[in-house]
């Protein structure tokens, strides 16, 4: 038999009766392990072809970092729709189903205050991107003199100001009524254009840790400040629900034992 290393996707409560999984990485079959009191998401995968060498060497390859962060997810995805699962990060490589369970030991006080915390809730993002406007005339219509010009040139300066803290302003406003309905939320660092891929500029990145029973509410209240917020410049996108990646720590970082 080809020799295998484990990957761990992300960790349940134990006994767990999760099944029909999505394929995993390299289409490799996907189940729940019982390790130390917790369920741990698992497949087998290659060791030729996904080593940590492999990992390191394929850092910059987007294409085959594409593909198992896909296949990754779909497994976390599937599992948060049933159940509440704290994300192994990529990869999560291990030796042996032993050595995984040893891990999940040493992290047991967090992984049990990670599931009380997110049991019953889910991840959603909400995104705020700035609209595109016209931009304000740099001197009063028709000026002739350089004082004028100045005196233009002053005004749309306090113009542009006023309308970033404006705008300030009201993503934190979004931010907070959205946490109003949120058991926990927080704001990341808004991306660049290059991980969005969006050519507005975004304002807000905002991750809310939702009951299931209050999502409708949730969602509603996101499409009422979505309909409101065109006329103030910005625009407001939502996405999830997903697995709980901003509202727990990842156990493979606690005491991780990497396959080398």
């Amino acid at each position: 038999m080809d020799e295998t290393i484990v990957h761990a996707y992300g960790v349940v409560d134990g006994n767990e009766p999760l099944t029909g999984f999505p394929p995993g990485i390299a289409d490799t079959h996907v189940w729940v392990f019982d390790a130390e009191g917790f369920g741990a998401i698992v497949s087998r995968l290659p060791a030729e072809g996904f080593g940590i060498q492999d990992w390191e060497q394929n850092a910059s390859n987007v294409s085959w970092l594409g593909r198992v962060a896909r296949q990754h997810h779909e497994v976390l995805q599937y599992a948060c729709m049933n159940t509440a699962v704290i994300p192994m990060r990529l990869p999560s490589l291990y030796r042996s189903l032993e050595s995984l369970a040893d891990t999940l030991h040493a992290a047991s006080d967090r992984l049990m205050q990670d599931l009380g915390r997110i049991r019953g809730k889910l991840e959603w993002a909400v995104k705020v991107y700035r609209t595109p406007k016209e931009e304000r005339a740099a001197a009063a219509e028709g000026s002739t003199s350089g004082s004028e010009y100045l005196l233009g040139r002053s005004r749309a300066l306090s113009a542009r100001s006023a309308d970033r803290e404006q705008l300030r302003e009201r993503v934190g406003e979004i931010h907070d009524t959205l946490g109003e309905v949120s058991v926990e939320y927080v704001r990341n660092q808004p991306q660049d254009a290059a991980l969005s891929g969006r050519r507005e500029q975004m304002l807000l990145n905002g991750a809310y840790l939702v009951n299931r029973v209050d999502e409708p509410h949730f969602l509603e209240l996101v499409s009422e400040i979505a309909d409101g917020s065109l006329a103030e410049g910005v625009m407001v996108e939502v996405n999830g629900p997903w697995p709980a990646y901003n509202f727990t720590g990842d156990a493979g970082s606690i005491a991780a034992e990497a396959v080398r």
